[in-house]
């Protein structure tokens, strides 16, 4: 596995994102199932440049419309191909898609060509010997029958079927009908074989062009692509991404999440973090959006190791081996291990590969299944083992102390500035005091020394929403004795 599993994927919003692309053919649609992380530099480079030639087409609204129009004509013929490289016949209904489809191919370079983009590995191969061959009349058509004009016995044949069926309406008489009929039948008889040895002709040249039919589709479906990933791009003011030595994302954002927020009527704020090799941990109070964080993260560094450019005003990214996002584990509990155990069974995994591989190690909240003085110790042990080496490792954490064994320490500004006693005469209802948390939440970050502490804002939460002021009372000594320790 090199990189997320696909309920991982789900959860930071990868579908999301990938739903929102405006697909117009069946052979673009099989690309994205098919995503795959570019690992090399080249490659991505001239995907990042595809994407930029594309906007020129955008911007014209004509011919736009024409290519999408276009495009949107093709149909998913491939196994027709297939069974005609086989040396399979092809019947009526085929040869008539593979005109139509070589039409359309002829249409699509003609706009590609009045689009100047010249897009690297789109190609055109040449089918006008396959048009000539099902188009055998003086004019241009995009139907497709077995024409008369193919066969000189098939038109004789069909010139008696015609005169057959005339004396056939005028004969009255019930026993030469019968024999007229049963002479129209061998007719039909001859005039299916010689259909069928035509088709057979014209399937078997056509498989000639087979190989490069297919390869045409792949051209198509890799136009659709960045077309889409274009006109995405555009949508929604994507940064391209730049490729060096670390991870540096500049107001970040998650479309997903942002629109989960913005619907409840909040403000989704927009994340920067930078991170090199070793460790980088996120600490903030609960319900401060650390596993947000960390989807924007893995989001953005996923669309720009796919191609993509990003959600950000800025997006630096260095090219790993894989990716990994260790979140709750809900297959392990399915299987019946504890949370905890499906994370050590997990952090096993890793650990073997950052050995001999780079990757991206984003841990939401590991170990918060086990008692916290364990947890913690275990947390801080990890992250010292991995400062070792030459991965990336994101963690989000809520325990004390652990940010003091990782080299890079960012924390969430939370509810650290808000006045909670202001907050306490603004809300009337109890529903009130959730949404006032979570309008007034901010989910940015910044970079703190690290030994800073975790912000304790729970316990003002716990006083804003009512809870006994005596339980609140006996929580602030019990933290002035720990801070006294």
């Amino acid at each position: 596995m090199n990189y997320m599993k696909k309920d991982i994927l789900d959860k930071i919003g990868f579908y999301y994102v990938l739903d929102k692309l405006s697909i117009l053919t069946p052979y673009g649609r099989n690309l994205i199932s098919h995503l795959q992380i570019i690992r090399e530099k080249e490659k991505l480079l001239l995907e990042y440049n595809n994407i930029e030639r594309c906007f020129s087409l955008i911007n014209d609204a004509k011919l736009n419309s024409n290519i999408s129009n276009t495009l949107m004509r093709f149909k998913d013929i491939r196994n027709t191909f297939i069974r005609c490289r086989e040396g399979q016949v092809l019947d009526e209904v085929e040869l008539y898609e593979i005109k139509c489809f070589v039409s359309l191919c002829f249409e699509f370079k003609d706009l590609y060509k009045k689009s100047e983009m010249d897009i690297t590995e789109i190609f055109f191969h040449e089918f006008s010997e396959v048009y000539k061959l099902l188009n055998p009349l003086e004019y241009r058509s995009t139907d497709f029958y077995v024409y008369d004009e193919y066969s000189s016995k098939l038109k004789i044949i069909r010139l008696k079927k015609k005169e057959f069926n005339k004396t056939l309406f005028k004969e009255k008489d019930r026993i030469k009908q019968k024999q007229l009929l049963e002479q129209r039948q061998q007719l039909i008889s001859e005039e299916r074989e010689e259909e069928f040895k035509i088709r057979k002709a014209l399937s078997l040249t056509i498989s000639q062009y087979a190989d490069k039919m297919i390869q045409q589709t792949i051209s198509i479906g890799n136009f659709d692509l960045i077309f889409a990933k274009a006109k995405i791009a555009v949508a929604y003011k994507m940064a391209r991404p730049v490729i060096s030595n670390r991870i540096k994302m500049d107001m970040g954002v998650n479309p997903m999440v942002k629109n989960k927020v913005e619907e409840r009527g909040g403000i989704f704020s927009p994340v920067s973090i930078e991170a090199l090799k070793g460790t980088t941990v996120i600490t903030g109070a609960n319900m401060g959006g650390k596993t947000v964080l960390l989807s924007i993260i893995a989001l953005n560094y996923m669309l720009a190791s796919t191609g993509f450019f990003v959600f950000a005003k800025g997006f630096e990214f260095t090219l790993l081996d894989f990716i990994y996002f260790l979140s709750e584990d809900s297959e392990s509990i399915k299987n019946g291990l504890s949370s905890f155990g499906g994370e050590i069974f997990n952090i096993k995994y890793i650990l073997s590969r950052i050995k001999s591989e780079r990757g991206l190690i984003i841990l939401d909240e590991f170990a918060k299944g086990t008692n916290p003085t364990e947890g913690a110790n275990i947390t801080k042990a990890l992250l010292q083992y991995l400062n070792k080496f030459d991965s990336i490792c994101i963690m989000s954490t809520h325990y004390d102390g652990v940010c003091s064994f990782a080299n890079f320490h960012y924390q969430v500004k939370g509810l650290r500035y808000v006045d909670f006693n202001e907050l306490k005469n603004i809300a009337v209802k109890e529903e009130d005091y959730l949404k006032l948390i979570n309008d007034h939440m901010d989910y940015t970050l910044e970079k703190v020394d690290r030994y800073t502490s975790i912000p304790r804002d729970a316990i003002n939460i716990c006083s804003l929403m009512g809870i006994d002021e005596e339980i609140i009372n006996i929580a602030k000594v019990l933290y002035e004795k720990e801070e006294e320790i």
